[in-house]
């Protein structure tokens, strides 16, 4: 869980840093978000898992932290809403925004 963390935490300090020189632009935020919404929920059940029945009773802190991450990855839809922006940058094509329909002149 330590290499978890840091790894995420040196991610945002690297996208942090390149996007404040303009090394880098919103599509390489988005996967870091999104990396670390997805590693974040991995790491408090890791932790909620290790306690054992101890992990879902509120003494040790981790059960409020395990519904944070849920509450991210449910309700704001961090994964899967910076995974869409990652794959529009990647492809081209938006699934969040369905492409425009061509105007046609009517015939008559």
């Amino acid at each position: 869980m330590t290499a978890m963390v840091s790894s995420m935490y040196l991610l945002v300090k690297r996208v942090t840093t390149d996007y404040m020189a303009k090394k880098c632009g919103l599509p390489a935020i988005a996967m870091a978000k999104a990396y670390n919404s997805k590693l974040g929920r991995e790491c408090v059940s890791l932790a909620r898992e290790m306690l054992g029945g101890n992990g879902i009773v509120l003494d040790y802190g981790i059960a409020s932290k395990f519904c944070d991450m849920e509450s991210i990855h449910t309700y704001e839809g961090t994964y899967d809403i910076n995974a869409l922006v990652c794959g529009r940058a990647i492809t081209g094509i938006s699934a969040i925004k369905p492409p425009k329909k061509k105007k046609t002149r009517s015939k008559l």
